[in-house]
């Protein structure tokens, strides 16, 4: 017959365990709120806001070219770099790729009304930009690297089923 106290024991082990475990859970799902809420704030307040607005003015023609408008689109573009990044931090294990954890359900949501304006208005930017260097340095716009990881994002969102099929260019 097993000793009570070996019993005991064993049962205090796992209880150990099954509550550090709920104590992690709990606590990296807080954590990933906290960064997901940080990078929509990032993306819709300050410095990313002001670049979002003067994008806009630049596509629909009511700002010409300057070097405000090229940081600007950096900014913008450095910004969903960010936010990709912080997305794949809160995708910790092959169960989260398979089922996404709620703060990432949050942050998609949250990005699926950007993601979708940005894709369908900044190659109409990138071509505006690309062309006004050409005629004010004789040089060409040089974003890939940011550009991938825009569009990485965007399959992300849109492969978790949260953002819809590619949409046309809007008409300014």
């Amino acid at each position: 017959m097993a000793d009570p106290w070996e019993i005991a024991s064993g049962v205090g082990a796992v209880a150990s365990v099954v509550g550090a475990w709920a104590v992690y859970r709990g606590q990296t799902r807080q954590v990933d709120f906290e960064l997901a809420r940080t990078l929509h704030l990032d993306l819709t307040s300050g410095e990313v806001a002001l670049a979002r607005d003067l994008l806009t003015t630049f596509r629909t023609g009511q700002r010409p070219y300057g070097p405000e408008v090229l940081a600007a689109y950096f900014t913008l573009l450095w910004c969903f770099e960010r936010i990709l990044q912080g997305r794949r931090s809160m995708i910790r294990s092959p169960f989260d790729r398979l089922r996404r954890s709620a703060a990432v359900r949050f942050l998609d949501e949250a990005l699926a009304m950007h993601l979708a304006s940005w894709e369908r208005n900044l190659p109409e930017i990138r071509q505006r930009l690309d062309a006004a260097l050409a005629d004010e340095y004789g040089d060409e716009l040089r974003d890939r690297g940011l550009t991938v990881k825009f569009e990485a994002l965007t399959r992300a969102v849109r492969a978790a089923g949260v953002l819809p099929a590619r949409l046309p260019a809007q008409s300014t």
